[in-house]
């Protein structure tokens, strides 16, 4: 997930014409970028997921305070980008003297706010804990929609995390057919979630690359990164493809390499690239793993 942001921070918001010209074909890690990163500086979408990670490492019954104080601390090292509908339920949550238990409040406020545009990749791009950590598909839908509505109120950011991550937790449990693995993620949330997962159900197995548009709605990342994702032979080639695609190709990239790196494993992450992070970002990511096994072994 970390690398998929690291190279996609370079091309964020580029067209796929701009990165052609520029790069032909975006392979390393460089930095740069609108936000001017250093070569192996990821952005808000890996420091949101390592968040995640340690809310639920501290109650992974009770997750939500904790995610919410994660996100808080995060905040306060004045970040280079936060996104938008995150900055609106942050500002609400403040202003309003919310406690870390009403997140939910400030989210379904900050939708209204934005007149119903609260349906971002903001939570899909930080919901790769959720699978790793959750094991039944209960669970796995129940948190991932949750985690989600912290700050993304509308219906369909919490569908598309909880197919990503039911779609993991298959895969760690030994699904070695990527389609197959979304298939039976799509059909455990519809029937978990009833009539009104159908118009959001068959996104992720009906994407053709003609159709795809690399925008910051959760619908379409979540259909890049897919169709990115299962036309791949092997992660880099996965990564690869999201980052190009360009829009929002940092998060993307970080969409695709979660789950690239579930399907293919940390041993097929090139090492030019994990040689981008310093010491201190391999710790992280390092104890971010180590506490979400530590979670998912618990029963």
């Amino acid at each position: 997930m970390a690398v998929g942001d690291a190279l996609g921070a370079t091309v964020e918001f580029m067209s796929r014409e701009e990165i052609r010209r520029t790069y032909g074909t975006l392979r390393d890690i460089l930095g740069g970028g609108w936000l001017g990163l250093r070569p192996g500086e990821w952005t808000d979408d890996t420091e949101m997921t390592l968040a995640v990670a340690k809310g639920i490492a501290a109650d992974p019954d009770h997750p939500i305070p904790h995610i919410g104080r994660a996100f808080t601390e995060w905040k306060e090292t004045d970040p280079p980008d936060i996104g938008n509908i995150v900055r609106t339920v942050f500002r609400i949550w403040e202003t309003a003297g919310l406690n870390h238990e009403q997140w939910h409040i400030a989210a379904e406020r900050a939708h209204r706010e934005l007149n119903g545009m609260s349906a971002g990749n903001g939570a899909l791009m930080r919901t790769l804990p959720v699978g790793a950590a959750y094991r039944s598909g209960e669970d796995v839908y129940r948190r991932a929609v949750e985690i989600a509505r912290l700050t993304h109120w509308d219906r369909k950011a919490g569908w598309t995390c909880a197919i990503y991550s039911l779609a993991v937790r298959n895969m760690i449990d030994g699904e070695t057919d990527r389609r197959k693995a979304f298939a039976g993620a799509v059909r455990r949330a519809q029937e978990i979630a009833g009539d009104d997962f159908d118009e959001i159900g068959d996104i992720p197995l009906q994407t053709r690359e003609q159709d795809l548009r690399p925008t910051g709605y959760t619908v379409d990342s979540f259909r890049c990164a897919v169709w990115a994702f299962f036309e791949a032979g092997d992660f880099e080639d996965a990564v690869v493809r999201a980052v190009n695609l360009g829009g929002d190709a940092d998060t993307i990239g970080a969409i695709t390499g979660g789950l690239a790196g579930v399907f293919w494993g940390f041993e097929a992450i090139p090492p030019r690239w994990l040689e981008k992070f310093d010491s201190e970002q391999r710790a992280r990511l390092d104890r971010a793993a180590a506490e979400l096994v530590k979670v998912a072994r618990r029963k």
